[in-house]
């Protein structure tokens, strides 16, 4: 098992990827808590904790509008 946030990604490919996309307050939050995270599944968890807690901060709350949705005619 990897010791490090650092090692998880030298020795697995699609968890770095995963890392690589999401958005850069996420990566902050997670390289920030790296020592926490040791596996894909932590890695996983960690980011959605800090996506549904980004939803609440107003600063972040652009990130996650969709602004299509008030272009769309549905008549």
């Amino acid at each position: 098992m990897p010791d490090s946030l650092n090692d998880l990604f030298n020795s697995d490919r699609e968890a770095y990827e995963f890392f690589e996309s999401l958005p850069m307050f996420i990566q902050d939050r997670i390289i920030t808590h790296g020592e926490q995270i040791q596996t894909k599944e932590e890695l996983s968890a960690f980011a959605n904790e800090a996506m549904r807690d980004g939803l609440s901060l107003d600063q972040y709350a652009p990130i996650f509008e969709d602004e299509t949705d008030a272009d769309i005619d549905l008549m």
